[in-house]
């Protein structure tokens, strides 16, 4: 096959920017729509311009909005983080423009400026969801035993390749660069490059699409960007987990005195429990929580929950299946033993089995542990070895891309989860 050919079949994949540009005349023509519609059901008139207070900043909500979200979904690829980014923006524009009505002490209806709000975040979860899933580059890759298993993900767009030709039109080649290949598909992969399509390695896609990393395919040069990660953002983290405990106090403690005389009158003992778990860097720590078992629940030694498991308590079953019964680990948050939002804490038995049996597992202990995580609100509940070892997945997948904005998306995962109560036991 020669360069030409290749350039050829390429000339015939409809653009990207070309869909970025459609996409975008949709979402202005949308969110233009949502400004209208309400305005009409507010003042019985399309004509939102009449009102200078309030046209001026639904005009640069209607137009500055979707040119900040194509720019969010040229350069993210994770739906879950992509979603995070465009609803953090609605709330940090409605924040702005919140304060520029209060300022300015202009006219302005409660009702227009929320149910645009909440019609805008609503928009945001149809549209990753549904439409903006077309921006995602078209792939073809290279045959692979990873190529395969990223095929068979439910969100893949990958085609793998029979022959090393462009069979499908293709934005990006996806090749598995840990594995040899023969000098045919290296040709092969050179005139795509040359062509001016992107080469993608197999391991990096299949991380954004599955949102884990994979085991067998994971080598000592992760630890490299564990290392040079933000570690500024540690420190900012640290701040954020501070000031959210502190923020939620009002509400966390009445709950926390109600939640802790239901449990007494349940069953005798203890409120709280004291239980030792694995922390940053391997360091064991007593982590609290309220009491969802039966005093001698493991006095035969722990053991991994199971459904319906007959040493839970009648309260208890209720604050496992909402995740109440984590309350008390903000203590554990404010004493700088966790964090919010990281890899769950082990406990120390089941640990130090999981370092000898499975590769990498000490690194999840990188980062401070949390009351949620990637992994639970990816996979939920990990009751044996083959469990774990696919949390361990999700795990690394956080530490390797430990950020801001991949909080977020775990903080709005877990806000679903716990109000649906999937996946406790």
């Amino acid at each position: 096959m020669g360069l030409e050919t290749t350039r050829a079949r390429a000339s015939r994949v409809p653009s990207i920017h070309f869909r970025t540009r459609l996409y975008f005349a949709i979402d202005v023509i949308v969110v233009g729509s949502i400004f209208a519609i309400l305005s009409h059901v507010t003042w019985r008139s399309f004509q939102v311009w009449r009102l200078p207070e309030i046209a001026l900043p639904s005009a640069v909500l209607a137009i500055a909005f979707p040119i900040a979200k194509v720019t969010v979904l040229r350069n993210e690829t994770d739906r879950v983080r992509r979603l995070a980014k465009l609803q953090f923006g609605v709330i940090v524009a409605y924040s702005v423009l919140a304060a520029y009505l209060v300022l300015s002490r202009a006219y302005y209806s409660r009702f227009f400026f929320l149910s645009t709000f909440l019609a805008l975040m609503v928009w945001q979860v149809v549209d990753t969801m549904m439409l903006s899933a077309e921006l995602r580059p078209r792939l073809v890759a290279v045959p692979s035993s990873l190529a395969d298993r990223l095929r068979s993900l439910p969100e893949s767009n990958v085609t793998v390749l029979r022959e090393p030709s462009l069979e499908v039109p293709a934005d990006g080649v996806v090749v598995d660069l840990h594995q040899p290949l023969p000098p045919e598909w290296q040709m092969f992969i050179a005139e795509c490059a040359a062509s001016g399509i992107h080469v993608y390695h197999a391991a990096a896609v299949y991380e954004s699409y599955a949102g884990r990393v994979p085991l067998d395919r994971l080598n000592e040069g992760v630890i490299v960007d564990v290392l040079s990660g933000p570690k500024g953002y540690r420190y900012v983290k640290r701040v954020l987990d501070i000031g959210l405990v502190l923020v939620s106090l009002p509400v966390v403690v009445p709950l926390s005195f109600l939640l802790a005389l239901l449990i007494k009158l349940d069953s005798p003992g203890p409120a709280l429990y004291w239980q030792e778990r694995v922390g940053e860097r391997g360091k064991p720590f007593k982590m609290a929580k309220f009491r969802s078992m039966y005093i001698d629940a493991e006095d035969d030694g722990p053991k991994f929950a199971a459904t319906d498991d007959p040493r839970i308590t009648r309260i208890g079953r209720i604050m496992r299946r909402f995740r109440l019964d984590e309350i008390p680990q903000l203590w554990n948050v404010l004493k700088g033993e966790m964090s919010l939002i990281g890899p769950r804490p082990e406990q120390v038995t089941f640990a130090r089995q999981f370092e000898r049996e499975l590769p990498f597992y000490s690194w999840r202990h990188l980062v401070k542990p949390g009351i949620t995580g990637w992994a639970q609100v990816q996979h939920g509940y990990a009751a044996g070895v083959e469990d774990t070892r696919r949390k361990l997945e999700y795990d690394l997948y956080y530490v390797k891309h430990f950020s801001f904005w991949l909080d977020v998306s775990i903080l709005m995962r877990t806000i679903g989860t716990v109000l649906t109560g999937n996946g406790a036991r």
